[in-house]
């Protein structure tokens, strides 16, 4: 699960409501892909919406779905969600019960969630 918390700035805000508001065009896989793994320095706005553009948003659109109280909601939640976990920073991965904040490696992901995996089945009664 995505969630969407911009700490890095006014564009970081813009970016997260863009984020939030491209899943009402359907697009916000093309878009979070695009954003994150772009080349495209966020330096302003404009360089959100021109990856809007890229990924076939309607960015009129975009714009005002940004507005909404259903996004701005959404970040606020994040937020309280992101406060009462002790996530200061992103990235953050929340694994079965366990927090890693910061990136993590391909293998170290793995074995997170093998470990996560692991601990659910042992604390599953087995089915009669």
């Amino acid at each position: 699960v995505y969630r969407e918390f911009p700490i890095l700035g006014p564009v970081s805000v813009t970016a997260s409501k863009a984020a939030l508001a491209s899943a009402a065009q359907g697009k916000y896989e093309a878009f979070h892909n695009a954003l994150m793994g772009g080349t495209r320095n966020l330096n302003a706005d404009e360089d959100v919406f021109a990856i809007a553009t890229s990924v076939g948003l309607d960015v009129e659109r975009l714009k005002k779905d940004m507005e909404s109280d259903a996004v701005k909601n959404e970040i606020a939640s994040n937020f309280q969600l992101a406060e009462s976990m002790g996530i200061r920073g992103t990235p953050a991965f929340v694994i079965g019960d366990q927090m890693f904040p910061g990136a993590l490696q391909l293998d170290g992901l793995k074995n997170a969630v093998e470990q996560a995996r692991l601990a659910a089945r042992s604390a599953t009664p087995p089915k009669p």
